[in-house]
């Protein structure tokens, strides 16, 4: 039986030195039949020559393209049934494609696959498991996308995580394109919010990879952007699907509570060594 195309789709701005990292726990994949696409804003470290010789399609943007412009360009070469985009400093676990694929075969009318995924620190060391998909219970693996929605909303942060975490369907993904950086903190979950409105989604509990925290990650320093960002993303929320005044209550709430955890989280870390 021939395997359906995974386009895994990887915007790089100074990638190195965690790019190399990303294309070994790629080419580890256990899924063979996969389409290699960067989306390179250029520089001279060396990025560009790496993915060629590692096989990726590379396009060039101009220099000074934002994120969601490079992260757009990256999604739109995507040929492939599916598609994962996955940042230059994230990594990808042997069987992340294989299980995602699955997920999605099995789940005909879902959209999208999403995952746990574990955090990494600077130099690679694992440093929490199995984050994300609070408010999802451990036997559930399908759900409609507005229920997803509504647990993000109520948790006051990403429950879905990273696009490291997530599978496409491209024709889902490329249909609401462009990634969005009006609100730029929400750059993952204002594109997730638009392809989940659409149908179902499965999930598994397990962590199909890792995102890294460094200095260079862009929640690092930026609790109080975060918060202010998140209210604008649950204000969208709100203006399409009008929750209760209890609902808005414990929106409030978990928002604020998030800010503050994650700045705790990034201040042990910082103490601890593990960002640089």
């Amino acid at each position: 039986m021939n395997q359906p195309t995974v386009s895994i789709v990887v915007p790089v701005f100074r990638g190195m030195p965690y790019l190399t990292a990303l294309i070994e726990s790629i080419n580890r994949q256990t899924y063979s039949n996969l389409e290699l696409i960067a989306s390179v804003t250029p520089t001279k470290d060396g990025s560009e020559e790496l993915l060629h010789q590692a096989g990726f399609r590379v396009e060039l943007t101009p220099t000074g393209t934002g994120a969601a412009t490079n992260w757009t360009r990256a999604t739109e070469g995507a040929t492939g049934e599916f598609t994962k985009l996955i940042c230059q400093d994230d990594l990808l676990y042997p069987d992340a494609i294989t299980q995602q694929v699955a997920d999605l075969t099995h789940n005909p009318l879902a959209c999208m696959a999403i995952a746990k995924r574990d955090i990494v620190n600077a130099s690679g060391k694992t440093i929490f498991t199995a984050r994300g998909l609070q408010g999802i219970k451990p036997q559930t693996t399908s759900l409609l996308g507005p229920d997803v929605l509504r647990k993000t909303y109520l948790h006051g942060g990403n429950i879905i995580g990273e696009p490291l975490a997530v599978l496409f369907r491209t024709k889902e993904l490329q249909s609401v394109m462009p990634w969005r950086d009006d609100n730029p903190l929400m750059l993952d979950l204002n594109t997730y919010t638009r392809v989940a409105s659409a149908g179902s989604i499965a999930i598994r509990h397990d962590s199909v990879g890792a995102f890294r925290v460094s200095n260079s990650s862009w929640s690092t320093n930026l609790a109080k952007v975060q918060l202010a960002q998140t209210r604008i993303w649950q204000m969208e929320y709100e203006d399409a699907y009008h929750p209760s005044k209890s609902d808005k209550a414990r929106a409030a709430i978990g928002r604020h509570v998030q800010t503050n955890t994650r700045r705790a989280a990034y201040t042990y870390l910082k103490l601890r060594g593990d960002l640089a």
